[in-house]
């Protein structure tokens, strides 16, 4: 059994797509409420703008990839497409619903307002954790058996 891959370029935006992902939601999501001296509004704001940025790249990333798996679709399964619907279904309900209402809150909590408790932002940390779990999915999936 001999693997090769899909499309090269495909798995290389989404191991970047991947990193850069993973790196700001799992790893500087976490650290920025660890820094000394940081304020619950500056970490907040932060993390406004960086799940903002961090969305805008996704869609540019998955827009790309896309158009080579079309270019490419030979190569891809039912499933390949699957995965990547998904995601995009995921980013598209963090982009217009999760991640406004969420800015909304931190705006709201930056002027002082005491606000209850939501779910929430918990539905977002499950939508980051499948989006990873896809990530990881669409890369395996890159590559393919030959049975020469």
């Amino acid at each position: 059994m001999k693997l090769s891959l899909k499309n090269p370029f495909v798995l290389m935006l989404l191991c970047l797509m991947t990193g850069m992902f993973t790196a700001i939601s799992f790893l500087e999501t976490p650290l920025k409420f660890q820094v000394p001296g940081i304020t619950l509004p500056a970490a907040l704001g932060l993390g406004k703008l960086m799940f903002g940025l961090s969305s805008k790249i996704q869609w540019g990333f998955l827009i790309v990839i896309l158009i080579l798996m079309s270019v490419s679709w030979k190569n891809y399964t039912k499933t390949d497409f699957i995965i990547l619907a998904v995601i995009f279904l995921l980013l598209a309900l963090e982009q217009f619903w999760m991640l406004p209402v969420l800015d909304s809150r931190v705006d709201l909590l930056s002027s002082g307002k005491t606000l209850t408790p939501t779910p929430l932002h918990d539905y977002f940390i499950y939508s980051e954790t499948a989006k990873a779990l896809m990530f990881i999915t669409a890369i395996i999936l890159q590559f393919k058996r030959n049975t020469v």
